[in-house]
């Protein structure tokens, strides 16, 4: 039987929690740490520096509570949802009845591009959907963007609050309706100067000779060129496909740092999901392609317009665009 108010809860039960002060952190985690370590609850806490100096100098290294550097853990959202869907189910096939994790998702005032992630905390409601896991996802609002917290509202069905609360989320809104309306704001500083190529109606060969050719220069380790070539030949693949013409390629280059655009004049994928979860076995409906560029490429941004569908790759060194608000307190 799962414990806390996950008690008679199927499937995920995600939360989001705000705090201002290492106080109401420790009074949002203690809480929930120690239940979960009373109940016998395999617990991973994925957080950063500070969270895990104050959770260990809580708790030392007691049975059933492990440690891992949130970097490690969200290095790329299809990847992080990969990994949590392979950590739940090998406790569960071990016998365990609820598996908790207490994480702080990457965002713009941590140094990282939300955008991605955004996608991520809406898509972990379906990915993870049937897995008896129960998340708490922490925010400090000394550091997050009042754009960021917005998205976090939307994509939580449950808040965690300083002293152990639990409280129903009405700003939360169904994983596929986020998905559909969501609008990336990231713009990378790369595009403000002429690319490095630019094909237009290219073919997929002559698009992977034009990354690799430019990644030989970059800095990059070889695999990163390689993964970032993978994706952009099954992205251009993609537009001829299942876009409409015309398909576009730009290639950006910095020294340890590629940014390229595929784009073309269609919709884009039906699929809210898409390139976050494993593609759907129907050819047609595509997806594969996306998949691929999510698992290889440091980070992948998707935008529709009247114009068309785009999507963004980059290889190499994180930038972040500045957020252009300042955080906000939530008390």
């Amino acid at each position: 039987m799962r414990s806390g108010i996950a008690e008679n809860h199927e499937g995920y039960l995600h939360e989001a929690a705000y705090y201002g002060s290492d106080e109401e952190f420790l009074s949002i985690t203690v809480p929930f740490v120690e239940e979960g370590l009373r109940a016998g609850e395999p617990t991973l806490v994925t957080l950063g520096e500070n969270g895990t100096r104050l959770l260990k100098d809580a708790f030392g290294s007691p049975s059933g509570l492990a440690f891992r550097p949130g970097g490690d853990s969200y290095t790329r959202p299809a990847s992080a949802i990969k990994e949590f869907h392979e950590l739940v189910r090998s406790h569960v096939f071990a016998g365990a009845e609820q598996v908790r994790v207490v994480g702080e998702v990457p965002h713009s005032g941590t140094g990282v591009v939300w955008d991605p992630w955004a996608r991520y905390e809406a898509a972990v409601n379906h990915a993870l959907g049937g897995f008896p896991l129960w998340g708490v996802c922490m925010y400090d609002t000394r550091v997050t963007p009042v754009e960021v917290l917005a998205d976090v509202e939307r994509t939580h069905p449950m808040l965690a609050t300083p002293g152990g609360g639990h409280v129903t989320n009405a700003g939360y809104v169904d994983p596929a309706t986020f998905l559909s309306d969501y609008e990336p704001r990231y713009t990378d500083p790369l595009e403000r100067s002429a690319p490095a190529v630019e094909l237009l109606s290219p073919t997929p060969e002559a698009a992977r000779k034009a990354t690799a050719a430019v990644g030989r220069d970059s800095g990059l380790a070889s695999e990163e060129v390689e993964g970032l070539v993978m994706a952009v030949s099954e992205l251009v693949t993609n537009g001829i496909r299942h876009g409409e013409p015309p398909v576009e390629f730009r290639l950006w280059s910095t020294r340890g740092r590629l940014v390229a655009i595929v784009s073309d004049r269609g919709d884009g994928p039906k699929d809210p999901f898409v390139g976050l979860v494993p593609a759907r076995q129907n050819p047609a409906e595509g997806g594969l392609g996306l998949w691929i560029a999510h698992q290889v490429c440091q980070q992948v941004t998707m935008h529709r317009t009247d114009s068309g569908f785009t999507v963004r790759l980059v290889a190499g060194a994180r930038v972040a665009q500045p957020s252009p608000q300042p955080p906000a307190c939530r008390h």
